[in-house]
């Protein structure tokens, strides 16, 4: 029997693990636009402070997820080689 990850260490990744995952990345990168994109909306139309933190937030969510798609990405053409 193969003996199942527990979870994804990109040291170890083959290339299928990598275009999984940036694939599971783009997705989530598609989703916390939208929802960047619904709270400055609502905060346009609001001007509140709950909307403004959530939207400091999802940026610096979207910052880290740019970061973890540019450390996949290298490691796919570290792979290609």
């Amino acid at each position: 029997m193969k003996k199942q990850k527990k979870r994804f260490v990109l040291a170890e990744a083959t290339m299928d693990e990598v275009n999984k995952q940036l694939k599971i990345n783009t997705f989530t990168i598609v989703i916390l636009i939208g929802m960047l994109v619904l709270n400055a909306s609502q905060f346009l139309r609001d001007y509140s402070l709950v909307y403004g933190i959530l939207i400091a937030i999802i940026l610096f969510l979207l910052f880290i997820m740019a970061k973890s798609r540019t450390l996949l990405t290298l490691q796919k053409q570290a792979l290609m080689r």
